[in-house]
């Protein structure tokens, strides 16, 4: 199974809340805590905002010719996003 592309700023957001955890939540030190608390809803805010759209394929049409647009489910890292929840 292919990993999914992680765009360079997940990753260092990532990085940021991994050490603000360790420092903060398990260090103790209060401004670590904020930052871990700041990573960690950007990471929250980006997955329900979804990504950017993405040019899958740009051509030239020709007359005559015709095209098919389909939607794919939006992903983020792997996992849907703007689903709606049944209850």
């Amino acid at each position: 199974m292919a990993r999914a592309r992680v765009s360079r700023v997940d990753r260092v957001l990532r990085l940021i809340q991994v050490r603000g955890m360790s420092r903060g939540v398990m260090g103790g030190s209060g401004p670590w805590f904020w930052v871990f608390v700041a990573a960690w809803t950007a990471r929250r805010v980006r997955r329900v905002i979804g990504s950017e759209p993405v040019v899958v394929y740009r051509g030239e049409v020709k007359p005559g010719h015709t095209i098919e647009i389909d939607h794919l489910v939006e992903t983020y890292g792997g996992k849907r996003v703007r689903g709606f929840r049944r209850r």
